[in-house]
């Protein structure tokens, strides 16, 4: 379940349209740590704390808001820095969704060409297809990019979340910060 940090109801709109902008190039990712940079760059708004402690909170909000808003799975544009999505992703889903993924890279692929073909302006002619990410980098790559096969832990259902604010709503279901 997600930690709700008061940093997110700024970062959350900011994520998406990073996020958003990835997706518009065909087969563009970003790493999980440069959308950080740019959130807190953007919004100038910093953390108390570690990156670690709130970074996948950030994203199972950030997936919430997405598909609240309309938007294809575009956390999955969001990687490690070998590509994969790892667990976090599987977290992101069930917080969007309610799905327990059994094969979140796989999953993700398939999210990706979604967000791809809704916001790609350069989608190829076939459409696409989906494929495991690549994540370029300054340093010369061996041009090969392992993919690691995780299993997403079943946890307890994530708490429900304020479309407006992004904060935890209480049992009523009505928001003490909006209503």
């Amino acid at each position: 379940m997600a930690k709700i940090l008061p940093q997110f109801a700024r970062w959350t709109p900011v994520a998406l349209d990073v996020l958003r902008e990835t997706a518009s190039r065909y087969g563009a990712v970003i790493t999980v740590s440069d959308l950080a940079d740019e959130v807190l760059k953007r919004t100038r708004v910093e953390s108390p704390t570690s990156r670690r402690t709130w970074l996948g909170d950030l994203m199972e909000i950030t997936a919430l808001a997405a598909a609240r808003a309309g938007d294809p799975p575009l956390t999955s544009l969001a990687v490690q820095r070998d590509g994969t999505v790892g667990d976090v992703y599987g977290r992101a889903v069930l917080a969007a969704t309610g799905d327990v993924v059994k094969d979140v890279e796989q999953r993700a692929a398939e999210d990706r060409l979604l967000c791809y073909r809704a916001l790609a302006t350069d989608l190829p002619a076939d459409g696409g297809a989906p494929r495991p990410a690549r994540v370029r980098t300054t340093r010369a790559a061996s041009g090969s990019t392992t993919t690691v096969k995780r299993a997403v832990k079943p946890e307890d259902r994530p708490a429900k979340i304020c479309p407006t604010c992004f904060m935890a709503l209480p049992a009523t279901g009505i928001c003490d910060n909006c209503d």
